[in-house]
């Protein structure tokens, strides 16, 4: 299965929220009557509207995920979100997104929140990457990948990967589909290693209507990652179409 991830990070209120993904959802369920195959959409958005869009989300087009959670269960942490208190909301959890790690979220913390979100049951998507256009991603991603899987067992846990190169979030183009294929094909080769019978690994990093063709064509990829795309319902669903048409 192909699954396309929606990061809304900090753009839409509660009520836009609710708005963009009733758009999308009834695009898809159009999708879905008219004989459509869905790739798994999976919808992240800011933890203020995770409560409403479980309301009115339907499971059987669109799966929630949450963008962020803390590595304990519960304690003295002043604004934080544990992996425990998510349960029942989403199914998936972004860990380790670049701007975290800007901010200050080390390898560690990152492992430990990996961690977490497989203790409760719910899917860990971590995200790696270069952080440098020019950066060795091989050596960069697998540095990033190993720690961050060092705290779980990857026979028994299901891990997504997202590849996504710091450098090229909100840029004008990509990176290089020869590129995405190398590093994404070794991490494949790394995850297998450590025990994951199915690797599943997307791409994010300037994923729109003008590149998603060529992106959707590399076999070695389950995916992509967007957030300027996925703000907008009808930009969206044509990304969905093409990323399933191929």
């Amino acid at each position: 299965m192909k699954y396309i991830l929606a990061n809304w990070k900090m753009y839409p209120i509660v009520d836009e929220a609710v708005a963009l993904l009733t758009d999308i959802q009834a695009g898809l369920l159009d999708r879905v009557r008219s004989g459509a195959i869905l790739p798994g959409v999976i919808v992240c958005p800011p933890f203020v509207s995770l409560v409403p869009l479980h309301a009115v989300a339907d499971d059987g087009v669109v799966r929630l995920g949450a963008q962020n959670c803390h590595w304990e269960q519960e304690g003295p942490y002043t604004g934080e979100v544990s992996s425990a208190m998510l349960q029942g909301l989403v199914d998936y959890v972004m860990v380790g997104h670049s701007e975290r790690r800007t901010g200050g979220e080390t390898e560690e913390q990152i492992a430990g929140k990996v961690a977490a979100v497989a203790e409760a049951g719910l899917v860990p998507i971590l995200f790696v990457g270069e952080d440098t256009r020019g950066d060795d991603p091989i050596r960069q991603t697998e540095d990033r990948l190993r720690q961050g899987l060092s705290r779980i067992d990857l026979g028994r846990r299901r891990v997504l990967v997202a590849y996504e190169p710091s450098w090229a979030i909100g840029a004008e183009e990509a990176a290089p589909t020869e590129q995405i294929g190398a590093v994404v094909d070794h991490v494949k080769t790394v995850l297998r290693e450590l025990g994951t019978r199915t690797p599943t690994v997307i791409y994010g990093g300037t994923v729109a209507e003008q590149n998603i063709d060529e992106l959707a064509r590399l076999e070695v990829l389950d995916g992509v990652g967007a957030t300027r795309a996925s703000l907008e319902a009808r930009t969206f669903l044509s990304i969905v179409d093409r990323l399933r048409a191929v």
